[in-house]
Parts: C-alpha cells; structure tokens; sequence
C-alpha cells in the first residue's frame, strides 16, 4: 500500500510541475523544481526508506516523459523548447538528487 501511495505522491508532483514550467520561464522552472524535490524528499521521510522515493521519483519520471510525447490530438505538454527541455533534464537531475538525499 504504501508503494502505492509512494507513486501517486511522485505522480501528482509532476502534475504542478507540468503546469508550473512554462509560467514567467525561469521562475516557473525553479518553482516546479524545487516543489517535485522536496515531495520525493518528504516521502522518504514520512515512510523512512529510500526505495519509496525511488518508487516516486520513477513515477514522476513516468508523468513528465509521458507528458513531453505526443498526445491523440497531437498536442503537447512539455514542449521542445528551452523551458521544456529544460525541465526534463533538470528534473530528472533533481528527482535523483531527491532519492540521494539523507532521509
């Protein structure tokens, strides 16, 4: 159970962060990031173990690739920009710095 709550916290992180990234560029890039590494930290605080972070980062993960292809109506919600590819890779950087940190 709490695998599955470890995975819906790190899914619902990216749902923000999706949002957030594209808002005044720079800000919005920092806030989503900043907002994704402390849930994936604060699940490993509240479960105290590093693999429900994993499991949360991986769902984050999940979300953001997921939301940077093509949808059904060809629509997309990270674009190939300098925001949006900077959110995936910054992001991903982040989440696993989230997972690296002490509990």
């Amino acid at each position: 159970m709490r695998y599955l709550i470890a995975a819906l916290y790190g899914a619902a992180a990216a749902v923000p962060a999706l949002l957030l990234h594209q808002t005044i560029p720079p800000l919005g890039v920092i806030a989503s990031l900043l907002f994704s590494y402390l849930v994936i930290w604060w699940i490993g605080r509240h479960f105290g173990s590093r693999s429900y972070k994993s499991i949360a980062a991986m769902s984050w993960i999940a979300v953001l690739f997921r939301a940077s292809t093509f949808g059904a109506g060809q629509e997309l919600l990270v674009q190939g920009d300098a925001v949006g590819s900077s959110l995936l890779l910054l992001g991903t950087l982040v989440v696993l710095l989230a997972i690296a940190a002490r509990c």
